[in-house]
C-alpha cells in the first residue's frame, strides 16, 4: 500500500502520527510506503516554519496543545505517547516563562519536527516514510490508484491520498482587487494580500512610511510585532505594570481600522489546568441532537439563545462566587439543570433570587462592536476612548479565565465549538441562516471574542498608541485610492470619526483568506475542480440554496463527493479545504489529555486506509477506544 499525505502542517502530521500508531498495532505485515509531501517545509508546513520570527506567537497556551495522540509516560516518545508542547518546551528550551505560556510559532514548528522524528524512529520494519519537499500540481484518478503530478514533472502513483492543504491563496475580488490593481499601476503604492505574516515581504516598507492595515485580529498583532520589535524597537515594563515603547527609528507609521474599530480582545490569563473540561448545563450536545431531529433550524432563532444562556450562566456563576460564595454559584447551576432553563432571562431570574447584585444581559454582537452608533469629533478623542477600553480589557484579562466574569463567560464559546458543529456541519442550518446569520455574522464575532492574543499584547498596543507609532482610524474604515493625477496613495477614513482621513502608501490586508475552492489559486485545487473530484458543498433545502465554497465531503472519514455525486473513497480531505461544509477547521492541535475532533478525524482516516476496503469508520468508536486505553473514560 502506498499512501500520500499532501500538506504536512498539523492536520497532515496528525494523520501520519495516527497512521503509524495504527500500523504498529496491526497484525498485518504488508509493505506500506508513506509519502509526506509539502511545497513548503516538510513536517511544519509554511505557517509553522522554524525560520520565522520569534515575535510571532500562538494564541493558545502551550499546556493545552499536543501533537501526540496519547499522554506521555516519560519514556521515549513514539506515536500515541509523547510530551505535550509545554512539556517539550520546558525540556528543550529555557525561556518557557518569558512568553506567558504562549509559544512562538517557530517553536511549535520545532515541536512538530520532534514529533516527526519520533514517528520516523518508531516505524515498523515493513513501513517506510519518504519526505518530499515539492509541489503537487494536479491529481488524476485511475481505476484503483491516483497519479500525483509534481511541478518538476515527476509522477507518483499511490493507492490512497490525504489532502490537507491548509490556508488558500484566493483570487482577489471587491475592494481588495481595486486596491491591488491601483497599487499595481501606481509606482510608489503597495498592496499586500492577506496571508501569514511570516510570508509577507515587510522589508520593502521603509522607516516612517505610512502603512494602513485592514483588520484588527490576530494578524494585526503579528504585524505590529514585526514592524516594531522586528525593527529593533523595545517594550519597557514600567513599575506600575504598564509598558513604554522605545523606538528604534526604523518603524513605519501605522494606521489601522476594521468594521468594529476595536482590536480583538485579549485572552484571559490562564487559570485552568491542562486537563480542564467544561460541562455545559444548557447548550448541550443532547439538546442539539434533539433540536435538529425536530426539523428546520435557524441559528439566530434556535441556537444563539441557548449559547448566550450558557455564556450568561458562567458569567452569573462567577459573579455569584465573588459576591456570595461557592455554594450560591453551585446552586445556580443546579437550578438551571433542574428547571431545564433555556434562556438568558431564565438564568438571570435564578441568579437574582440567589442574590446577584445587578441585571444581567448578554449580547455577543454588542460586545464585539461597542462603538456601534457612536461618533467622535477627532482621531485623538476616539483613540482616548479606545485606550480606556483597552485598559479595561487588560484588567479583566489579568483577573483570569476563571475569576473574571466576562473572560470566563467568553471561554464558553471555545468550549462549545463541538456543540455548534452539531447544528452547523453538513448543512444542519437552513441555507439562508447558514450563510447570513452564522457565517457572515456569528462566525467572525465568535473568533473575535474567543480567540484573542495573550494579554501583554494589549499593553504593547497601548504603548504604541502613546508613542505615536499606531493610530486607530475607527469603525467601518474605508479604503479609497486617491483620485488625483497629481498625487498617489490610498485614503483611509472612518465615517464615525470626524477628520479621520489619512493617506498611506502601503496597505496590508491583515485578514486570513476565507475558504473558497472556486477562487483558490492553487493549481492542485483547480485541477481537482476541473476533473469533478472537488465540488463546493451546497446547503440546499427546498427552494433555498447556499453554495458554501468548502469541499463537499462525506461524513467521517471525509471522502470528497464528486460532481456526479459518486464518492472518491480512496481520497480524503481534511481541515481548511472543508471549511463551511464543517465548521472551525482552522484548529491546529489536539489536547494532551483527550482526543478532540482534530485527533478523532485523523484516526478515522488512518483506520479507513488500513482497512483498505472503503468501509466507513465510526469516530465515536475511536473516541471510546482512546478513552479506554488512557483510562479517562
Amino acid at each position: 500500500m502506498r499512501v500520500a499525505i499532501i500538506g504536512s502542517g498539523p492536520r497532515g502530521m496528525s494523520v501520519l502520527e495516527r497512521l503509524v500508531a495504527r500500523l504498529i498495532e496491526s497484525e498485518s505485515r504488508e509493505s506500506v510506503e508513506i509519502y509526506l509531501i509539502d511545497d513548503g517545509y516538510v513536517g511544519t508546513g509554511r505557517v509553522w516554519s522554524t525560520e520565522q520570527s520569534p515575535h510571532l506567537l500562538m494564541n493558545t497556551v502551550a499546556q493545552e496543545i499536543s501533537a501526540f495522540s496519547g499522554p506521555w509516560d516519560g519514556t521515549e516518545a513514539r506515536p500515541g505517547n509523547g510530551p505535550s508542547f509545554a512539556q517539550w518546551w520546558q525540556l528543550y528550551r529555557e525561556d518557557y516563562e518569558q512568553f506567558g505560556g504562549y509559544g512562538p510559532r517557530a517553536y511549535y514548528g520545532e515541536y512538530l519536527l520532534y514529533v516527526l522524528s519520533a514517528v520516523e524512529s518508531s516505524l515498523p520494519s515493513h513501513v517506510t516514510l519518504c519526505k518530499r519537499s515539492a509541489r503537487v500540481e494536479r491529481l488524476e484518478e485511475t481505476c484503483r490508484t491516483q497519479l500525483l503530478y509534481f511541478l518538476n514533472s515527476e509522477i507518483l502513483e499511490v493507492d490512497r491520498t490525504v489532502l490537507a492543504t491548509g490556508h488558500p491563496n484566493n483570487r482577489l475580488q471587491g475592494f481588495e482587487k481595486t486596491l491591488h490593481d491601483y497599487a499595481a499601476r501606481t509606482e510608489d503604492v503597495m498592496f499586500m494580500s492577506g496571508d501569514s505574516v511570516a510570508d509577507m515581504n515587510l522589508s520593502e516598507i521603509g522607516p516612517q512610511q505610512h502603512v494602513g492595515i485592514i483588520g484588527m485580529g490576530l494578524t494585526f498583532y503579528d504585524l505590529l510585532a514585526e514592524l516594531t520589535m522586528g525593527r529593533g524597537g523595545e517594550f519597557i515594563t514600567e513599575q506600575d505594570g504598564s509598558m513604554r515603547y522605545e523606538s528604534s527609528g526604523c518603524e513605519p507609521r501605522i494606521f489601522v481600522g476594521s468594521r468594529s474599530g476595536v482590536p480583538v480582545p485579549a485572552r484571559g490569563f490562564n487559570q485552568k489546568p491542562s486537563d480542564y473540561e467544561y460541562h455545559p448545563a444548557i447548550f448541550t450536545r443532547e439538546r442539539a441532537f434533539c433540536m435538529i431531529q425536530k426539523g428546520e433550524v435557524h441559528f439566530d432563532r434556535d441556537v444563539l439563545p441557548l449559547l448566550e444562556a450558557e455564556i450568561g450562566l458562567v458569567y452569573a456563576e462567577t459573579k455569584l462566587r465573588h459576591e456570595k460564595g461557592e455554594d450560591q454559584a453551585r446552586q445556580l447551576r443546579e437550578y438551571v439543570i433542574i428547571h431545564q432553563v433555556d434562556s438568558v432571562e431564565g438564568v438571570s431570574t435564578f441568579a437574582h433570587i440567589l442574590g446577584l447584585s445587578h441585571p444581567m444581559t448578554i449580547d455577543l454582537y454588542k460586545l464585539a462592536n461597542p462603538f456601534r452608533g457612536c461618533t467622535f469629533p477627532s482621531l485623538d478623542s476616539f483613540n482616548e476612548v479606545l485606550s480606556s477600553l483597552l485598559a479595561a480589557d487588560y484588567e479583566e484579562a489579568m483577573r483570569g479565565n476563571v475569576d473574571s466574569p466576562i473572560k470566563a463567560a467568553l471561554d464558553v464559546i471555545r468550549n462549545s465549538r463541538s456543540v455548534i458543529r452539531v447544528f452547523v456541519d453538513f448543512g444542519g442550518l437552513h441555507p439562508h441562516s447558514h450563510q447570513n446569520e452564522f457565517l457572515r455574522r456569528f462566525s467572525p464575532v465568535s473568533g473575535f471574542l474567543s480567540a484573542g492574543p495573550p494579554a501583554f499584547r494589549v499593553l504593547q498596543l497601548q504603548a504604541l498608541i502613546k508613542a505615536g507609532i499606531v493610530t486607530v482610524i475607527g469603525p467601518s474604515v474605508k479604503f479609497e485610492p486617491v483620485a488625483n493625477e497629481h498625487e498617489s496613495g490610498i485614503y483611509m477614513s472612518s465615517p464615525s470619526v470626524e477628520d479621520s482621513t489619512v493617506a498611506v502608501k502601503v496597505v496590508i490586508d491583515g485578514r486570513i483568506p476565507t475558504t473558497d475552492i472556486t477562487r483558490d489559486r492553487s493549481s492542485l485545487t483547480q485541477s481537482l475542480l476541473e476533473k469533478g473530484i472537488y465540488t463546493p458543498f451546497v446547503n440546499r433545502k427546498r427552494d433555498a440554496v447556499f453554495e458554501t465554497g468548502g469541499v463537499s465531503v462525506t461524513a467521517s472519514p471525509f471522502h470528497p463527493i464528486r460532481a456526479d455525486q459518486t464518492i472518491a473513497d480512496r481520497l480524503y480531505v481534511l481541515g481548511i479545504p472543508t471549511e463551511h461544509t464543517r465548521w472551525f477547521m482552522q484548529s491546529g492541535s489536539s489536547r494532551p489529555h483527550k482526543w478532540i475532533d482534530f485527533m478523532i478525524d485523523a484516526d478515522a482516516i488512518a483506520t479507513d486506509m488500513i482497512q483498505g476496503r472503503g468501509e466507513k469508520h465510526d469516530p465515536n468508536q475511536a473516541e471510546k477506544q482512546h478513552y479506554a486505553a488512557t483510562g479517562t473514560l
